[in-house]
């Protein structure tokens, strides 16, 4: 599963490269919502969202403990990308123009930039080989229904449920390694309102969760809100290639 490990750091990912076509464990019914919600994504070239993600640990002891993250995205496709991600802990920036990815930690005021490949799919690769997480990244590419359903091997459709009151198709896949849970918004525009991941291999069963609070598909973005202006005394540090969480710099 070439992206599912970054689901955390983007949705859904499953690896490989079946088509439609090749799909074969995915029933007709749960293929028809997913499918809608990833064509109205992959159809919608500029948008925005707002979310809220939780990630578990499990301690020594074998609690759970859960650390959470907001994260706001704009997305321009074809090469056009604005995340922030907030924490307790940590709060961090990066902005893809086409050319260069450049990352922001703003608790220590140091920043980052790399040259990357002209398009946001090619440059979704080249972070996460760099080990750079970028949140819900899934949700920026163009082809989302490919990557949702490479290596599903069961389902399940469970009806209408309310998320934050928004009634929306529940949907379960089973892959190898994980299970996923999808909450698609019941009516003509199919948000993704929410998701959950179960590592059903890793000690203590982790999950990462992810609410989308807000959807914008209609207001312009400009593309001046991709480019990066140095804030005031920032200070530039080499960007590391190795795994990190939350787009580290160092």
């Amino acid at each position: 599963m070439r992206r599912l490990l970054y689901i955390g750091c983007g949705l859904l990912l499953g690896a490989g490269c079946a088509t439609a076509q090749e799909q074969t464990n995915i029933s007709q019914r749960a293929d028809r919502v997913l499918r809608s919600a990833c064509d109205f994504l992959a159809q919608t070239p500029a948008f925005s969202f707002s979310g809220e993600i939780w990630r578990e640990h499990v301690d020594d002891a074998g609690q759970k403990i859960q650390f959470s993250r907001t994260v706001t995205m704009d997305v321009k496709r074809p090469d056009g990308l604005r995340l922030e991600i907030s924490s307790p802990l940590s709060a961090r920036g990066f902005w893809y123009d086409g050319k260069t990815l450049t990352i922001l930690d703003r608790k220590h005021n140091w920043y980052s930039t790399n040259a990357m490949p002209a398009t946001l799919d090619k440059t979704v690769d080249v972070a996460h080989d760099q080990g750079i997480d970028l949140p819900l990244i899934d949700l920026a590419v163009s082809d989302p229904y490919r990557n949702a359903t490479a290596k599903v091997q069961g389902n399940r459709y469970y009806g209408i449920s309310p998320v934050l009151g928004v009634p929306c198709h529940h949907l379960a896949f089973t892959q190898e390694n994980v299970d996923w849970q999808i909450w698609i918004e019941d009516g003509p525009q199919p948000f993704i309102r929410k998701f959950v991941i179960t590592y059903k291999n890793d000690p203590g069963v982790p999950e990462f969760t992810a609410l989308i609070t807000r959807w914008n598909t209609t207001d312009r973005i400009a593309d001046s809100n991709f480019v990066f202006e140095r804030p005031t005394g920032a200070t530039k540090i080499e960007m590391r290639t190795d795994e990190q969480s939350d787009g580290n710099t160092k």
